[in-house]
């Protein structure tokens, strides 16, 4: 038995779907058919009911999906129990990292935890954070680093960073209030402001629109791409401190403290992973010896 086939069947189950089970482990639905089918002929019966575009997992599918977990469970372990005999192998780590955090302090962390741990080799990969749940499930990261959290019981999450909101802006931006309400009112006033890249932004935006004008908004999904164009002095946006360290560090950015506001809906990063995994708790502890 191919254990991509069990990788393929656990996707298709948690996903709902072979598209998006393609998706999700980025190959063609033509292979997930193949790979389901090869499975199912192999134990000799239907996982999946299938009509027209739909699929639905069969009785004996459910009571499968438990049993497969488990068995994927059991190699990954068998893999680094025998690693660890041989005394050769390093264990392996993969961390999901969300591009939101590259220019937080995390990626340094993590490269102080492998110069200290040389028996560990360590990946880093970028993920949507909002997809945790999958990609710990799907063994696609051992650890996920991201804006998110689990609500799982089998899944732990935990927060390592809580940082307050404030209005960012170019240093190229030149403002003539002296006063700090007087900035904030010029910068709102004269510069559009990037909205849609945190989840915080719709309470603190409604709040803000009660005492002072703002010129229009422009929606970014993505906060990099927002960072860039307020580097560029293209606007201006909201974003934790934790966020933009480099830019601060570089000079690039400013900041102005939104008062209570930034601190009601402060932005939080958590650490997710499996429970009960032995091999995470030396990068664990580091972690958290960090950020406490």
């Amino acid at each position: 038995m191919d254990l991509k086939w069990l990788k393929t069947f656990i996707t298709v189950y948690e996903e709902g779907s072979f598209r998006a089970a393609a998706e999700k482990l980025f190959i063609s639905q033509p292979s997930i058919t193949v790979h389901i089918k090869a499975l199912e002929e192999e134990l000799q019966v239907a996982l999946f009911q299938r009509e027209h575009t739909k699929v639905s997992v069969t009785t004996v599918g459910e009571q499968y999906y438990k049993m497969a977990k488990k068995l994927l469970a059991h190699v990954e372990e068998s893999k680094n129990e025998i690693r660890n005999v041989s005394g050769n192998q390093k264990t392996r780590l993969v961390i999901a990292l969300s591009s939101a955090l590259i220019s937080t302090d995390i990626l340094k962390v993590i490269h102080d935890f492998v110069e200290l741990n040389p028996n560990y080799e360590v990946e880093i990969v970028m993920e949507d954070g909002k997809y945790v749940d999958a990609t710990l499930r799907n063994q696609q990261a051992d650890v996920v680093i991201s804006l998110q959290k689990t609500k799982s019981k089998d899944l732990h999450s935990e927060r390592l960073i809580r940082s307050k909101v404030k209005l960012i802006y170019s240093s190229n931006l030149r403002i003539e209030g002296i006063y700090h309400d007087q900035k904030i009112k010029e910068l709102l006033i004269n510069y559009p402001l990037y909205t849609g890249y945190l989840h915080e932004h719709a309470p603190i935006v409604e709040d803000l629109e009660r005492e002072y004008s703002i010129r229009r908004y422009h929606n970014v999904q993505d906060s990099i791409f927002a960072i860039k164009l307020i580097s560029e002095g293209l606007g201006i946006g909201l974003l934790p401190e934790v966020q933009i360290k480099t830019e601060l560090a570089e000079g690039k950015l400013k900041v102005l403290d939104i008062g209570a506001l930034g601190s009601v809906y402060a932005v939080d990063i958590y650490m997710s992973h499996l429970r009960n995994q032995a091999k995470l708790n030396p990068f664990l502890s580091y972690v958290r010896s960090r950020f406490e």
